[in-house]
């Protein structure tokens, strides 16, 4: 009888191995399958997202195709043309006859070559009297130095959009060195030689008074209630000043005070406190 049992009891103990490792199989095997699913859809996503971006890529190239991305300055048709991004991301623009610019190029020449006494005796009278109490030069304690307001033209921003473009005094600052700091480079230059804020614009650059009489011009001309000023430093010590070696913007709105650096493109006000000579823009 036991002889009987020993092979039914194998067949049963195969029989219950086999069930076991189907078991163990299948479970193995749902599991690669999700592994297999989720894989599947991150590929998908992947796929997505890759043509999503191709066709962004696309859209760009056909947009934007032959065309100048701002910021630039371009002459076209006896215009100049300038053209930089907002702070908000928008494309800001603004054009001058090239008649403007000749005009302020020829005057600037004039201004920064002739004494004044010879642009009275050329007839020059209208440019001599930019020049504060007949010299071109203002005393800062016991030092002179080139006297930059004769060279701040608010006129030629009367109609700016700064102002619209932002509901406050900050953003409405900051807007302004945002655009000469992207459509003006900072170059250093070994002579001092101020020009008016047309020329460096046509120029695209100038050296620190250059800037700072760029943007006091622009300043002045969006609210001629805040107060400008023109502030003579030490570039290396601006806490305790030594001599004068640079030239940058203060203003106050009456509710917001600040110095504007446009000869620095990553941050527009990188002082506390200067300790220099501030000359107020008439």
């Amino acid at each position: 009888m036991l002889n009987i049992w020993k092979p039914l009891v194998l067949v049963f103990l195969i029989s219950l191995l086999v069930i076991v490792s189907s078991c163990s199989i299948f479970e193995d095997n749902s599991e690669l399958t999700n592994q297999y699913n989720t894989l599947v859809q991150e590929h998908n996503d992947l796929t997505n997202q890759y043509n999503d971006l191709v066709g962004k890529y696309n859209t760009l190239i056909k947009n934007t195709e032959g065309a100048v991305v701002p910021p630039y300055i371009t002459m076209v048709d006896r215009k100049a043309n300038f053209a930089y991004r907002t702070l908000n991301g928008e494309i800001e623009s603004r054009s001058f006859d090239v008649e403007t610019f000749e005009a302020n190029t020829v005057t600037g020449t004039f201004m920064r070559l002739l004494d004044i006494s010879d642009l009275n005796r050329l007839g020059l009278s209208i440019i001599a009297q930019r020049f504060i109490n007949g010299t071109k030069y203002v005393n800062l304690g016991n030092m002179q130095y080139i006297d930059c307001r004769p060279y701040i033209v608010k006129e030629n921003f009367q109609n700016t959009t700064f102002y619209s473009l932002h509901t406050d005094d900050e953003s409405r600052i900051k807007e302004v060195w945002n655009m000469v700091t992207q459509l003006c480079s900072y170059v250093g230059e070994l002579k001092e030689t101020p020009r008016l804020p047309l020329e460096t614009l046509l120029f695209g650059g100038g050296d620190c008074e250059d800037l700072a009489i760029l943007t006091a011009s622009i300043l002045k001309a969006m609210c001629s209630d805040w107060t400008v000023q023109l502030v003579y430093m030490d570039s290396d010590n601006p806490t305790s000043y030594k001599t004068v070696n640079h030239v940058s913007v203060f203003v106050d709105t009456g509710t917001y005070q600040t110095f504007v650096e446009c000869t620095r493109k990553n941050v527009m006000n990188p002082y506390q406190i200067v300790d220099g000579f501030y000359v107020d823009v008439p």
